[in-house]
């Protein structure tokens, strides 16, 4: 197999999920946030969920997004047990003290690009694996998405 690497297409599309996290995060200018964000998210979402969610939602990542979500992970011992307090400030404190973004906005934009990007289903099945107060937080900040898809 002699075929080349397309860079540039890994990278645009890693790109395509940052700017449009920053839009949805109302700061269009503030990539980095976004980067940091996606990043917390990803990585918050992967520590809760079991095993066999994360390697699905990763199948349908994008190579680099792929990449940042299953930086660092350590399979034993997950899923970690959290509540949606805990969860939330896992996402803080992993967007670090520079980002000038709450928990909820960054999730809420990390979801709505997951859930537009990758299968429906997928984005469910995570959800179901994770407890009733995240589930719950989870439906308040993708509610407005789902009624908008409904729309068309």
């Amino acid at each position: 197999m002699n075929e080349k690497v397309n860079f540039e297409k890994h990278c645009n599309e890693l790109k395509s999920w940052v700017t449009e996290i920053a839009g949805l995060m109302h700061v269009p200018d503030r990539t980095d946030w976004a980067f940091n964000a996606l990043k917390a998210v990803l990585h918050t979402l992967r520590d809760r969920s079991p095993l066999e969610e994360v390697f699905h939602l990763s199948a349908q990542l994008p190579v680099l997004v792929r990449g940042i979500y299953l930086e660092s992970y350590k399979p034993t011992g997950k899923p970690i047990k959290m509540k949606s307090e805990e969860f939330m400030n896992q996402i803080k404190k992993s967007m670090g003290p520079s980002v000038e973004v709450s928990a909820e906005e960054a999730l809420k934009a990390v979801l709505v690009v997951l859930y537009e990007k990758t299968s429906t289903g997928e984005m469910d099945d995570i959800r179901g694996a994770m407890p009733k107060d995240i589930q719950k937080l989870w439906d308040n900040l993708t509610s407005s998405v789902k009624e908008k898809e409904e729309e068309f």
